[in-house]
């Protein structure tokens, strides 16, 4: 014998909870009244500016001056990148015409005493140019 089932039936449409529609998101921000912000900010400005005025004349300088230590650390890099191939250069001529030891060092003297008087002259002139 086989038991009865019941057929299995859809519920009704009436019988379901109807879907609202989503809610309006609320604002974050609140709307402010605009002529108590501006009547606000005439009150604080006079007493403010000062403060901003001395806190903007210590900032500038920094900045002239980070700038500046940039640009010297900028020439000593090139420096360097330039001591390289100007010492392969005197170091290849020397060994085809036959100077010596002795010739090579003079000529990378002459060459690293150059860059160096290059670099104090630059930053001299870059941190001493106010006073």
């Amino acid at each position: 014998m086989l038991s009865q089932q019941t057929p299995y039936t859809t519920p009704p449409v009436e019988s379901m909870p109807a879907m609202q529609p989503p809610a309006a998101p609320h604002q974050a921000v609140p709307t402010y009244d605009m002529q108590y912000i501006e009547a606000l900010a005439q009150r604080l400005m006079p007493r403010l500016m000062p403060e901003i005025l001395y806190q903007l004349r210590n900032v500038e300088p920094a900045r002239e001056r980070n700038r500046a230590f940039g640009m010297s650390l900028a020439l000593a890099i090139v420096s360097i990148a330039l001591l390289i191939p100007l010492t392969a250069i005197i170091l290849g001529t020397v060994s085809t015409l036959g100077g010596g030891i002795t010739a090579a060092l003079i000529g990378i003297s002459v060459i690293g005493l150059v860059m160096i008087l290059i670099n104090v002259l630059f930053n001299y002139m870059l941190f001493h140019e106010r006073s």
